[in-house]
């Protein structure tokens, strides 16, 4: 089967924490599943706090989703010594494959605003 690449451009947002504390940090996003969660990409978050993803559909596909193409994801920071530092509320249902109603074309790439859990 070939790859089905998408592309998550996430900004992180909070109401409690300084985002400044995670600027250059790298960034985990993850799809959130009943039995166990799906690591999807990694990348560093910039100075304005967003961070690009691109990752294969396919990997949102595991045994308690095997047939998944709307992932639920969410965002993970971790400090050196391994404490999450800030994690993100979940966005349910990133739909990849819908048609953008203005161009036609198949959506590829998705803007996601995440909150701080």
């Amino acid at each position: 089967m070939r790859p089905t690449f998408v592309r998550v451009i996430a900004r992180l947002e909070s109401r409690v924490s300084d985002l400044g504390a995670i600027v250059g940090r790298t960034v985990r996003l993850y799809d959130a599943d009943p039995l166990s969660d799906d690591f999807l990409a990694s990348s560093t978050v910039d100075t304005d706090g967003t961070a690009a993803f691109l990752f294969d559909l396919a990997l949102c596909r595991s045994v308690d989703s095997l047939f998944e193409n709307r992932p639920d994801l969410y965002c993970v920071v971790a400090a050196d010594d391994g404490r999450v530092i800030y994690r993100s509320t979940i966005h349910a249902d990133a739909d990849f494959l819908g048609i953008d109603p203005e161009s036609g074309e198949q959506r590829r790439t998705i803007e996601v605003e995440f909150q701080e859990a």
